[in-house]
């Protein structure tokens, strides 16, 4: 157990839940607020409006917190940093949705 526990404290571990948990989290957004529409009527919503984009990125990366607070309870502080890697890492795209695009 200890070796499975030690193997997960990995920079990389954090990084790759922290950019695949968003997905999980537009998961989770759709199915509470529009799960009334098939998927891929959600998908063309979101790209047909512009506005969206920041908005489903940003609330879908509060999602992130769950890896970040699971990590930070068992002292895995390599995956911390991980995670919150991946947070800088969908910043700028954010930032671009919100005031570029």
């Amino acid at each position: 157990m200890e070796q499975l526990r030690s193997s997960l404290n990995k920079l990389w571990v954090g990084l790759v839940s922290g950019i695949v948990g968003p997905v999980f989290g537009a998961l989770i957004f759709y199915a509470i607020f529009f799960g009334h529409k098939t998927i891929v009527e959600f998908a063309q919503m979101i790209i047909n409006t512009s506005s969206t984009h920041s908005a489903l990125l940003s609330v879908s990366l509060i999602f992130n917190l769950v890896f970040f607070f699971i990590a930070i309870r068992l002292n895995w502080m390599n995956a911390v940093r991980g995670v919150i890697t991946a947070m800088f890492i969908y910043a700028p795209v954010i930032v671009y949705f919100k005031y570029l695009a």
